[in-house]
């Protein structure tokens, strides 16, 4: 047990477990579902994004004040049962057990074989994209339980490739919205009139999908070195650097296209097909790259 359990991982492969949990398929298509939500209102939408992001990193704050002062071997576990008792942990570590963990990873798996099939144009419902399924859960397992040191670094390398075509597309699209007026059209106009705050409430509720799996990070305590320091600096660093991104490609989905094709678009549950083909070509690459890493370590 104690070979298992040896400090393998630093800081950075951390910070990079909690980025690249987080970002994944949600931030493409709950772009879409905040547009929808708030009417097309460009300013709303961000604050959406930044109040979804405060309640992510508030959250994150919590158990990083936690992680100061337990180190064990379960994370979460630990924590719940130092708050409420043994009993508590006990029903957590089943729950985490049995329902949350396998029904990510199987989501997961799925849906980067679906982003998978997308980019090579296969089926996504035929029997290529439910192998390719099962090859990344089988993949995933055998990367972990052979060689965790490999997995922290396949996880640092594949945060940091996707989050290059995300912070392009929010580079590219926003300095191309300044220069033609896009992004000032977009912040000035809206599609439709919505209550505000019913709009808010809609899709603060959307972006929480997109924030969800960074308390995954809390289950390598064990194995981070300096864990009492470095877990609530990997926990709030990471936090904080996914809600950026995510403002950044929504400013810059804003510069690439007006938000009232968008929007329409967005209603009519679109294909990447029907996008610009810079966006769709980011979409593409990025979310078949963005959901495997999570899996891993």
């Amino acid at each position: 047990m104690g070979s298992e359990l040896n400090k393998k991982f630093g800081l950075f492969t951390a910070i990079a477990m909690v980025v690249g949990i987080v970002i994944g398929s949600g931030v493409f298509f709950k772009a879409e579902k905040i547009l929808t939500a708030t009417g097309g209102n460009l300013p709303l939408g961000i604050l959406a994004w930044i109040i979804g992001g405060f309640i992510m990193i508030s959250c994150a704050y919590t158990f990083s004040l936690m992680a100061t002062k337990y180190e064990r071997v379960n994370g979460i576990v630990d924590y719940a049962e130092a708050a409420m008792g043994k009993k508590y942990g006990y029903y957590v570590g089943w729950f985490m057990a049995l329902i949350y963990y396998p029904t990510l990873t199987a989501v997961l798996a799925w849906v980067s074989a679906r982003y998978t099939a997308v980019l090579f144009g296969w089926d996504i419902t035929g029997g290529e994209c439910m192998t390719i399924s099962g090859f990344f859960l089988v993949a995933s397992y055998a990367l972990n339980a052979l060689s965790p040191v490999l997995a922290g670094k396949f996880q640092v390398t594949t945060t940091v490739i996707k989050l290059i075509p995300l912070l392009l597309m929010a580079v590219v699209g926003t300095v191309f919205g300044l220069d033609n007026g896009m992004i000032m059209q977009n912040f000035t106009t809206s599609v439709v009139e919505v209550d505000p705050v019913i709009a808010i409430f809609t899709a603060v509720v959307a972006t929480s999908f997109a924030y969800e799996g960074w308390i995954i990070a809390t289950s390598i305590n064990a194995e981070l070195r300096d864990s009492k320091r470095n877990l609530p600096l990997a926990l709030m660093v990471g936090t904080f650097t996914v809600m950026v991104v995510y403002i950044l490609y929504y400013v810059g989905l804003a510069g690439a296209v007006t938000t009232r094709p968008s929007w329409k678009a967005a209603r009519k549950a679109p294909s990447w097909p029907s996008r610009p083909s810079f966006q769709a070509l980011v979409e593409r690459s990025s979310s078949s790259l963005s959901s495997f890493p999570a899996l891993v370590p």
